[in-house]
Formats: C-alpha cells, structure tokens, sequence
C-alpha cells in the first residue's frame, strides 16, 4: 500500500512538473529585483497631473525607446478589458512579433492559470496575453510591480500604519461588484492586505475601518464608494504615492535590462504609459 501511495505521489509530482514545462499551468510571474536604482532627472506624472489629461490621451498609448547599448523598450499601455476581440489585443501581438523581445514584464502578478481550461485575455486581459506570448517564445517574464512588502516600505516612511491598512483593505473591496460589498467580504480583505509586519496590529476589524471612514469621510458611504481615479482625503494621497513608488520600480527595471542590450516589452494599464514616458525616457540612453 505504501509504495502505491508513494508511486502515485511521484507521478502526480512528475505531472505537474510536466504541465509546467510545457506551460499548460502557469504560475504566477516573479518579482524582480533590480541592482540599483536610476535617478530621474524627470519626475514620473503624479496622479493629479494625470487627471487633467486622463481623457485626451491615446488608446491603446504605445511608445518604443532605443539605447546606445542595443538595448530597446516596448511600453504598451491599454484599457484592463477581458474581452479577446477588441483591437487593442491585436496591436499587442503586433508589437510583440515586430520587436520580438527577450525579456517581458506584466503589470499585477496574474494568478494561477490552467490552459486547458482558461483563455489568457479573459482570465487576465493583457497581461495575460503578453504572458502567453513570452511563454510561446521562451522569453523571461516577471511583474513590473514590487512586491506588496517593499512597497509598503516605501509608504511607511511617509504614512501611518492604520492609514495604509485601511487603504491596503479597501482598494481592492472598491473593485467588487455591488453585490459583493459587504461587511464579510472586506473582513476577508483586512485579514490578507493587512498580514505584513508593518502593519501588524493597525487594524484587525471591519468595524475599525467603519469607525474610521465615519469621523474622516462622513459625507461617503465606504460600502457603495466607487473609486474610479480618485480616493478622498489622505487615502488619494496614498494611493498616488503607491502609483508613484510602483511606475519607480518599473522604470528601473526597465533602465537596467534596456542598459543590458535587452528588448523589454512592457504591458500596463492605459494611465501608466503617459505618466512613466518622460521619465523614462530621461534614463534610456
């Protein structure tokens, strides 16, 4: 009985290395961490720069930089859609066979994918497709994102622990649907966003964050709150600084593969793209 148990182990074990390989199961893509960090003689765009052109810039907004060392990015920023037959899917795959990259980083760090069972756009939209393409080719492939723990770092130093809890737990419970807005669910939330060790013992409760919102925001109802591009008070202030940390990380991993004499291509959320291009391109040369 013992050896079945143990043969079925290692098949099951073998299997799925099998599944890996042949990438018909994804796993989630690393994080990556840079050797330095580059100094922008540019500033990223701030959230509140943003706002003013949020609704006349391009979409799909695409641009390609060169370097003196060979090296070449490709940033693709795109509208978060699931739907494989809009255009900008197609314009993806374009850039992608011009350019042909050796090295891709996605925006968020996707989540586990079964390829039998799943289509990459629906399941991810366009990080998954850039997934599925760097897969198809062998290319390297990370998320440009730091992890959670190094980006709360970086807020620490300019915000408190219970504010960032608070913010940690509710931008993705702004995202829900309707019907999933619920004192549950954003217990659910606090007990995961709020598991780092600089914010341990910040907030534990739903009701804490309920307390909060009441004194700070009493005119906003935090159950039926629609973030869209903004937060109230010092909760947009968070959140434009965690944007501002996250495009810094990008940028410096893009300079430092770009500097290699690598071809980057780079998938992201439409906003991104304009904010980051003065930036970057002040670091590529």
């Amino acid at each position: 009985m013992l050896k079945k148990v143990i043969v079925f182990f290692l098949l099951l074990v073998l299997g799925v290395f099998l599944l890996l390989h042949f990438n018909v199961i994804w796993r989630s893509p690393s994080y990556y961490k840079t050797e330095k960090q580059v100094v922008l003689s540019i500033p990223i765009m701030d959230m509140e720069a943003y706002m003013k052109v949020v609704n006349e810039h391009r979409r799909p907004y695409i641009f390609t930089l060169d370097s003196k060392s060979g090296g070449k990015a490709i940033i693709v920023g795109v509208e978060h859609i699931n739907d494989p037959n809009h255009s900008q899917f197609d314009s993806i795959s374009l850039y992608w066979k011009q350019h042909q990259p050796t090295i891709a980083l996605v925006e968020g760090r996707l989540g586990f994918f079964f390829k039998w069972m799943h289509d990459p756009i629906e399941k991810y939209g366009e990080g998954g497709l850039t997934a599925m393409l760097a897969k198809r080719d062998r290319v390297d492939l990370y998320t440009w994102e730091p992890s959670r723990e190094d980006e709360i770092q970086i807020l620490t130093k300019k915000h408190s622990a219970k504010r960032l809890a608070m913010f940690y737990s509710l931008r993705p419970f702004f995202q829900l649907p309707d019907s999933k807005k619920n004192e549950d669910n954003l217990q659910a939330l606090i007990e995961e966003r709020t598991d780092y060790e600089a914010l341990e013992g910040s907030i534990s409760k739903w009701q804490q964050i309920d307390s909060i919102w009441n004194v700070d925001f009493p005119e906003l109802n935090w159950k039926t709150f629609n973030a869209g591009y903004g937060y109230p008070g010092y909760l947009h202030d968070i959140w434009n600084d965690s944007n501002l940390a996250r495009d810094k990380h990008m940028i410096d991993i893009i300079a430092e593969q770009v500097h290699r004499g690598e071809t980057v291509f780079v998938s992201m959320g439409a906003s991104h793209a304009p904010r980051i291009e003065n930036a970057l391109k002040s670091v590529i040369e």
